[in-house]
């Protein structure tokens, strides 16, 4: 079967429909749905069947950390982390307390129903250009976890190519829809699954209220110096 380029998030999940028969409208390919597409990313589902199958048994800490250049804000980081959070785990933030230096980098402590307490650092100041460095892992009082190789300061590529004008990097991370970024792969892989499911509607809606609380009480905790429960 020959490769598929794909050029935009929207021929891409155009090209996903038509090919495994899922009925959609034109209207369909501009869905507007809060769908924390992250949850698609094989790293993160990974680290979720390690905590659902006990193979590192008893969670007690997680290690979150994100850090990007500045067109991404610090609430969008923190929305993304937050829902990480619970997706990874199972349970629900409960309880947290931020502190961030003007708007641009900090850390929040969270802890979540069942005990859990998490930390996790966020920031948007990596120079144009420069890749986004994240790193998950969790701590449990049997095993340990993380979606990049320990002592791993910054996530690596796939390919490198090294060239007269330069390096390139190549990290493909769906069999499918080569061409696209990270991110625009999730996005794509959400609205796929949304288009296949659409019943789960109220379930995004309703996480998307809950962890839009949360990302709102972290901003209210650094102003107020207090920790704040949800």
């Amino acid at each position: 079967m020959p490769i598929v380029m794909m050029k935009t998030e929207k021929e891409a999940l155009a090209w996903l429909l038509t090919k495994y028969e899922v009925p959609f409208s034109e209207q369909d390919l501009d869905l507007d749905m809060p769908l924390q597409p992250w949850r698609c990313a094989r790293k993160y589902t990974e680290l979720r069947n390690l905590v659902n199958k006990g193979t590192v048994e008893h969670p007690c800490l997680l290690r979150f950390c994100h850090l990007t250049g500045r067109n991404t804000s610090l609430e969008n980081l923190l929305y993304r982390e937050f829902d990480l959070a619970e997706f990874i785990t199972g349970h629900r933030i409960v309880a947290l307390h931020a502190a961030f230096t003007e708007g641009r980098s900090g850390s929040v402590i969270i802890r979540l129903d069942n005990g859990v307490v998490g930390s996790v650092e966020v920031g948007n100041q990596l120079p144009d250009g420069a890749d986004e460095v994240d790193r998950h892992e969790i701590i449990a009082r049997r095993g340990v976890a993380s979606d990049i190789v320990v002592d791993t300061q910054i996530p690596q590529q796939s390919v490198y190519l090294y060239k007269e004008e330069g390096t390139e990097t190549y990290k493909d991370t769906d069999s499918e829809l080569f061409g696209l970024s990270g991110e625009q792969i999730e996005r794509v892989r959400a609205k796929f699954a949304f288009l296949k499911d659409r019943g789960s509607a109220p379930e995004h809606l309703t996480q998307d209220a809950h962890i839009k609380a949360a990302v709102e009480a972290a901003l209210k905790s650094n102003e107020t110096h207090k920790k704040i429960v949800l």
